[in-house]
């Protein structure tokens, strides 16, 4: 007897039955269809019409391709006694006449809309939005995108889930190295579809902990380092700029905690050249010194009426006591800190609870409000940085004076590359009167790719720069593990960890993106290379002609435009425009989506906040300053946010749906899309 659904999908039953009437935890047949059967007769009958009406319009449809076929075979053959037509004639006659012109700019009725209104709701209600970490991956995601199992029942568990190496941090879970806290007292626990599918098929999920992925738990002396004092303990640092975006209006109350991170430029990991200076210390001494910071830091202040104290201390404040517990720690726990000496010296060297006088020092306050309007007036981040002129410094000795960093241009758009490295080693203040001798970084980068850093005695150059996000010095990005994992999907895993400490991190989500932005680069320029005719090109580039000059530009454009956020790229997406235009002809409706991520409750659920949206009220929850700090200390929730909604608006109120390679469109709030193109703007936020 076949079912009473037909040929129906999940979603056309749900959309066939009034709403709430299922739950949407049924996902698979095997429990909707007894739930279906268990329904009121009139709620069966509805879906009985429905799945008949899909036969019909398929049936329709079946016989109005059987007879166009058989137009297109008439037209074919000409009658006798009758010319023949050319065929470009005939085949332009009945694309023309096969074209349903009624339907071009139909709008959807009443109920439709009101359909595509009601799925969006429901997108963004309770059950869809719910979160739950899996115990075997540690990797927050959507409810609906795992289930709850008996843990001790799931397929080969017990064979892949075994600590490979032990470990004295270890918290087994019955011998599985698993979120043991995330196992309730009968046994169940959630788990990601796709570990479970790995374990199905008897293969030990790559994302899991047991894959040389587990970190352990951060304790207490390095939770509760700053800013500075993360940069001081640690063994390597990113060379990187990370600013502020600050009010444009200085009279209003000040509040770091609301203000948003950004970068600008790209990342290199530097060590510092012990080997120089071998005769003013002995051995790796830690903490570096606190002058040395002046080749890190460009502190700027922009737009601000007057300077708050506070915000100093909050970000910059240093603690002898808090840098000594953390370095005695990781020198006990992490294998990377094992051969620290750390200097009691310059830990007496450091205030006790204050901001060192060489980071006052360096802080320079810009008053220009155009400055600050500058900033904030345009969506994209400025790309005026001037990159000529770039020269080897004055002095290459290894150990040289150095003062204090001034530098007053946050933007760069007025600042070469050469004027910054100039400023960072010259007293532009006598009056400070800094004095003293650091040690400049090596002149040979670190290498950021895993296999080959460990071969040059540099194992896990990610986990030695940020030893609060790594305690143990082990888990490392690209680390050896039993199943390879890309950069970006160790990345990606990162910022999905439950506990959010690399989401919330304050420089880890652009350092890691900087990374896999050259990683992109040089990889398309590797597969460029590889192409037949580069050889030829490139011996043709040993003469310079116009024509040369060309096919090297157009080498170079064809590898950068697969670089995410190139100018290359952009121009690749404007002749996907084009040639979509040339199918479709010209767009009819130019629209711009702009979520306002710092207002909406839902931002808030995936920063971790317990929110009521199916009986939501505006009065609960989260007040302003709370939500704009959740928004700033946690990039990754908006980011999350925004493409959250941006799919959803999509599917449910355009009624575009993406279903692996292929996309279909139905009848949305706008009618029936027939094509789209949709690009994400860098609005530097």
């Amino acid at each position: 007897m076949p079912e009473l659904w037909g040929r129906l999908t999940r979603q056309e039953v749900l959309e066939a039955i009034p709403s709430g009437t299922l739950s949407p935890k049924l996902q698979k047949w095997a429990d909707l269809g007894p739930a279906i059967l268990l329904l009121p007769k009139d709620v069966q009958d509805r879906i009985r019409l429905a799945a008949a009406a899909k036969d019909d319009a398929a049936l329709k449809r079946k016989r109005e391709a059987n007879a166009e076929r058989q137009a297109r075979f008439r037209a074919k053959r000409p009658r006798r006694g009758e010319p023949s037509v050319p065929k470009a004639s005939i085949i332009e006659h009945n694309e023309v006449d096969s074209v349903d012109t009624h339907l071009y700019m139909q709008l959807p009725t009443t109920q439709e809309t009101r359909n595509c209104i009601a799925r969006f709701i429901d997108a963004t209600g309770n059950d869809a939005l719910r979160r739950a970490t899996c115990i075997i991956c540690a990797r927050e995601s959507m409810e609906k995108d795992g289930e709850m199992r008996i843990v001790i029942d799931i397929p080969n568990i017990q064979q892949h889930l075994r600590p490979q190496k032990s470990h004295p941090a270890h918290s087994l879970w019955r011998g599985l190295l698993i979120l043991g806290a995330n196992v309730d007292d009968a046994g169940h626990g959630w788990a990601c579809h796709d570990c479970l599918r790995a374990l199905h098929a008897n293969r030990l999920p790559h994302l899991a902990l047991n894959n040389n992925l587990w970190l352990g738990e951060p304790p207490l002396v390095l939770r509760r380092l700053t800013f500075v004092e993360t940069l001081l303990i640690a063994r390597h640092y990113p060379r990187c700029y990370v600013f502020k975006l600050y009010p444009r209006d200085g009279s209003r109350s000040f509040n770091p905690r609301h203000l948003q991170r950004a970068m600008a430029g790209n990342v290199t990991l530097y060590e510092i050249n012990s080997s120089a200076v071998a005769d003013m210390v002995q051995g790796r001494m830690l903490p570096h010194t606190v002058r040395s910071m002046s080749n890190i830091l460009a502190i700027t202040f922009v737009g601000t009426k007057r300077l708050p104290t506070n915000w100093l201390n909050l970000t910059f404040r240093v603690r002898r006591d808090a840098i000594r517990e953390a370095l005695q720690w990781l020198q006990e726990n992490n294998n990377i800190y094992c051969d620290v000496d750390i200097s009691e010296q310059r830990i007496n060297e450091l205030p006790n609870d204050d901001v060192p006088p060489e980071i006052e020092a360096m802080i320079r306050l810009d008053d220009d409000e155009l400055t600050a309007v500058h900033e904030r007036e345009g969506y994209a981040m400025s790309d005026g940085i001037d990159c000529e002129g770039m020269s080897p410094p004055a002095s290459h000795r290894d150990v040289l004076p150095l003062h204090v960093l001034a530098v007053s241009d946050t933007d760069l758009t007025k600042t070469s590359s050469s004027e910054l490295m100039a400023h960072a080693l010259a007293n532009l203040n006598d009056s400070t009167q800094e004095g003293g001798y650091v040690v400049r970084h090596g002149t040979t980068p670190i290498t950021d790719f895993g296999s080959d850093a460990a071969k040059n005695g540099c194992p896990n150059p990610l986990a030695a720069t940020f030893p609060t996000l790594f305690p143990y010095g082990i888990g490392g990005i690209e680390d050896d593990r039993s199943t390879k994992l890309s950069l970006r999907e160790h990345c990606q895993w990162a910022l999905q960890y439950h506990d959010k400490h690399f989401a919330t991190h304050h420089s880890f989500p652009f350092v890691v993106f900087a990374l896999i932005q050259k990683r992109d680069v040089m990889r398309s320029a590797r597969l460029q290379m590889q192409r037949k005719d580069f050889e030829r090109d490139a011996l043709a580039h040993q003469r310079i002609t116009n024509a040369r000059v060309r096919a090297l530009h157009h080498h170079v454009t064809a590898a950068n435009g697969r670089v995410e956020g190139s100018d290359n790229a952009r121009a690749r997406y404007r002749g996907m425009i084009w040639g979509t235009c040339l199918v479709f002809g010209g767009p009819s409706l130019w629209l711009t989506i702009n979520p306002v991520d710092i207002h909406d409750p839902i931002v808030q659920v995936f920063a971790g906040e317990e929110i009521d949206m199916d009986n939501f009220n505006s009065s609960l929850g989260p007040d302003s300053n709370h939500c704009a700090e959740n928004i700033a200390s946690n990039p990754y929730a908006a980011a999350l946010f925004f493409n959250f909604i941006i799919h959803q608006v999509l599917d449910t109120l355009f009624g575009i749906q993406k279903r692996g390679s292929r996309t279909t469109s139905h009848m949305g709030v706008l009618g029936r899309l027939s094509a789209y193109f949709g690009v994400v703007e860098a609005q530097g936020r």
